[in-house]
């Protein structure tokens, strides 16, 4: 019978209505999933490491527990998975150490797990991954090896590794072992270990920026003296910067900016670059006589004698050619006829030529490759060879080195200061006047658009900073003065911050500079920071009648002043990237300072290892 009450839903509905609850439960699901899968992995914890009472105590978030073992250090942490890793010292093997973690687990925190023992004390923490050293006593050498806590995973990638150098964001590594008296670099990647390279020099790695990579020299196998300067990136691309590198200035390079290094030719290092050798070709063709080839009916020939003097002169300028060059390829002298050249992500770029490194006095670390630097000329001298051989004749080789380097070194003629650059119309270099070398520090500002110089006054007591800014054909202004009186410096991202006082006080002012005016910062300051190129910190009342200096420590945001905390022990301050700060004030108490207010972690605290 049909009721009228019900109403009949029809099956293409049915259908429709069916599909829309799968899809919700699929989604349900997926949400779920997340959800857990959130829970297992947190997102980056804020991780403290702080001395108490000789122990060490360990905050992941707002869970604490406590290292008994005195002898804990080197620790370094996974914030993203909630880890802290620490060596002891191994109590199997001296001179040793084992390699422990601890972690945050949803809501508790594990105590000390023990991960190898015997390992060298250095190691590397790298996309949740472990790289170290452990001691294999049998064959009297190292191997490495690699750790995956997650599935309890040890691997040994190699036997007789000498170091490692692990990249972000990659699973691979790279590793250095001795065959024999030759370095070699490798590469560990998909459990498989393949060479890249013999004759290695020198080796940096990056791991701060976008893009981590390595930067490594082997021998050249071209150009006596030189090496051979590649790139190595996080995507396993390897690059060949040049053949021929005579230096590299690694302590200037910033992630991701400019490297810059110096090439030359074998011809132009060499010290006949300067001192004529008058007998370099005809000595080629000297060889050492036979007396079955000169015929006299008594006794030896006259030409005899005068062709084994002619060979035993030609013996002794060898001999000095190989010591002089012998002392040119250990970098005990050269001659200053470098060419400047800058490498980064759009390629390599010549600036300028005859160049002397040791009179580079700045680079630009980001924006268009720049120096300034002295710009010389190199003289040839009266000195010949056969100069030397009489030196050699009357004395030691010794002295003979010791002459030609006085020679090189005289040679050289200063044409004053200036400043090169590479753009897109090619190199430019301009002349850089006004300045004393002497009493004046350089550098270009972070984006590399102006020159700042400070001048140090005559008592030596403070600076006078000057400027040149940076402008079409990225030709340099005239001088303009910004300010007198600066007691201390440091950049930021837009210019220069800078503390200006009087001599006989023991407080000043802070100004920042960004091209235009200086505009005051705070007052009353006794010292400052400036953290991550951006976050001006000052300090006051500072009070150093203790053993532990102190001080109050105020961040400068938009011309206010926020107090970070009082009376904190100077040395204990840390700062992160995300603007986080932790401390420990004079009576021993532990803060974390982050969003606008500390809140206290441990009242016995003496140091903080680690703040991340």
């Amino acid at each position: 019978m049909y009721n009228s009450g019900e109403k009949k839903i029809p099956s293409k509905v049915k259908t429709i209505i069916v599909s829309i609850a799968a899809v919700i439960a699929v989604v349900a699901a997926v949400i779920i999933i997340a959800y857990v899968s959130g829970m297992s992995k947190p997102a980056n914890s804020s991780i403290a490491v702080y001395k108490t009472g000789g122990m060490t105590g360990v905050r992941i978030d707002n869970l604490e527990t406590v290292v008994s073992d005195s002898t804990a250090s080197g620790f370094k942490c996974d914030a993203e998975n909630g880890r802290v890793f620490y060596t002891v010292e191994s109590s199997y093997s001296d001179g040793l150490y084992d390699l422990y973690y601890i972690e945050k687990k949803r809501s508790e925190i594990t105590a000390p797990k023990i991960i190898d023992i015997g390992i060298s004390g250095d190691y590397s923490v790298v996309s949740g991954k472990l790289y170290y050293l452990k001691k294999n006593f049998s064959a009297g050498a190292y191997e490495g090896i690699v750790c995956n806590i997650d599935n309890n995973e040890i691997k040994t990638f190699s036997g007789n590794v000498e170091s490692i150098y692990a990249l972000e964001k990659t699973d691979t590594v790279y590793f250095v072992k001795m065959h024999s008296s030759n370095r070699v670099l490798y590469k560990y990647a998909e459990d498989t270990a393949s060479e890249i390279c013999r004759d290695l020099m020198n080796i940096r790695c990056y791991n701060d920026g976008e893009n981590p990579h390595i930067f490594y020299e082997k021998k050249s196998q071209i150009h006596n003296g030189m090496s051979e300067l590649y790139i190595l990136n996080s995507s396993g691309e390897n690059e060949m910067i040049c053949d021929n590198a005579y230096t590299v200035m690694y302590d200037n390079y910033s992630d991701g900016g400019n490297l810059y290094y110096f090439t030359s030719s074998s011809e132009s290092i060499s010290w006949s670059y300067v001192i004529a050798d008058e007998y370099h070709e005809s000595d080629k063709t000297v060889k050492k006589p036979k007396r079955t080839d000169f015929f006299a009916f008594l006794g030896i020939s006259a030409e005899y004698n005068e062709a084994l003097k002619l060979y035993q002169d030609k013996l002794v300028r060898d001999e000095i050619r190989a010591a002089l060059n012998e002392s040119v390829e250990n970098g005990e002298f050269s001659v200053p006829v470098f060419n400047a050249f800058a490498y980064n992500g759009q390629g390599s770029f010549k600036i300028a030529e005859n160049i002397d490194p040791k009179n580079v006095y700045t680079v630009s670390s980001y924006g268009e490759p720049k120096i300034v630097f002295e710009s010389t000329e190199v003289l040839e001298s009266d000195t010949d060879m056969g100069t030397l051989v009489e030196i050699a004749q009357r004395s030691t080789m010794a002295e003979v080195i010791k002459y030609a380097r006085t020679v090189v070194a005289e040679s050289v003629k200063s044409n004053g200061m200036a400043y090169a650059a590479y753009g897109s119309e090619g190199a430019v270099i301009y002349p850089l006047e006004g300045y004393d070398k002497t009493r004046t520090l350089f550098s270009f500002s972070r984006d590399g658009k102006r020159i700042f110089a400070f001048v140090r006054d005559t008592q030596g007591d403070r600076l006078s900073l000057y400027t040149n800014s940076i402008g079409e054909q990225l030709k340099p202004s005239g001088i303009t003065g910004v300010d007198t009186g600066i007691s201390g410096y440091r950049f930021s991202d837009e210019g220069v911050i800078y503390l200006k006082s009087d001599t006989n006080k023991i407080t000043g002012d802070v100004y920042s500079f960004s091209g235009e005016k200086s505009v005051k910062v705070s007052n009353a300051v006794n010292a400052f920071t400036v953290e991550n190129f951006e976050d001006v910190i000052v300090l006051k009342n500072n009070d150093a009648s203790s053993s532990k200096q102190t001080a109050d420590y105020f961040i400068c945001i938009d011309g206010n002043e926020n107090l970070i905390g009082s009376d904190i022990v100077v040395e204990s301050f840390n700062y992160t990237e995300d603007g986080k700060a932790a401390y420990i004030t004079s009576d021993g108490t532990l803060y974390i300072f982050g969003k606008d207010k500390a809140e206290p972690v441990c009242e016995n605290a003496s140091e903080i290892l680690l703040f991340a």
